[in-house]
């Protein structure tokens, strides 16, 4: 492996122990605890609260924004499958692969929409005079390190094997990624589990979550 791989993995190994630091530390103050009688079960409210609530018609605004909502699904996708893709860079089997395969244009697929989607979040947070009063230095850093690593990958995937800077372009935009995720807005990935754990928990209590009104 290079220089530049053994600094991503030292990255990507600080990222992932200080999140679960953070994981650590919101399962210490305890799980959500009730003294009144339930009327509904926990269970069915937590998976609801992971599953049917995240659609834009069960949330209270999101359909009156469906393209909004739509960009942040595709945003989030494309992250999913570049940090896959940024995992499978270090086997040899996938980087002799994607040299010669013309699939490599389909993978890159998903990151190229995903920065499309990011450039559109970033431009639309710093233009929106609603949003930019709202937003704040770790908006613009989270999203536009978020999307330079989009960028990276598509191009990792697509122009790796005739550009060798691309390769080393590629790593150092997961080494800012990954250095910066414990310290931002982007640590929700830990904190998205656990609200929507006590989210679950609470309207699944009161037998409000799954809604009984819409089939």
């Amino acid at each position: 492996m290079s220089i530049m791989q053994y600094l991503a993995i030292a990255a990507a190994v600080y990222c992932l122990v200080s999140l679960f630091v953070h994981f650590v530390r919101i399962v210490r103050l305890g799980a959500p605890k009730d003294k009144s009688e339930p009327s509904g079960s926990v269970k069915k409210g937590v998976l609801y609260a992971n599953t049917r609530a995240m659609m834009p018609t069960e949330k209270e605004s999101a359909y009156l924004h469906l393209p909004s909502y739509a960009v942040g699904m595709l945003f989030h996708i494309g992250l999913f499958c570049s940090l896959l893709f940024f995992l499978l860079s270090f086997f040899p089997f996938f980087n002799s692969w994607i040299g010669v395969s013309c699939w490599r244009w389909v993978l890159a697929i998903p990151p190229a929409m995903a920065t499309v989607c990011g450039l559109i979040l970033f431009f639309r947070r710093l233009l929106s005079k609603e949003l930019k009063v709202l937003s704040m230095p770790d908006d613009f850093i989270s999203t536009g390190l978020v999307t330079l690593f989009l960028l990276m990958t598509t191009f990792y995937l697509s122009l790796s094997t005739c550009c060798g800077s691309i390769t080393i372009l590629y790593y150092i935009s997961s080494i800012l990624l990954f250095l910066y995720m414990p310290l931002g807005k982007l640590r929700h990935a830990v904190y998205y589990f656990a609200a929507r754990y006590h989210l679950g928990f609470f309207y699944g209590w009161r037998n409000v979550w799954p809604n009984h009104e819409k089939k």
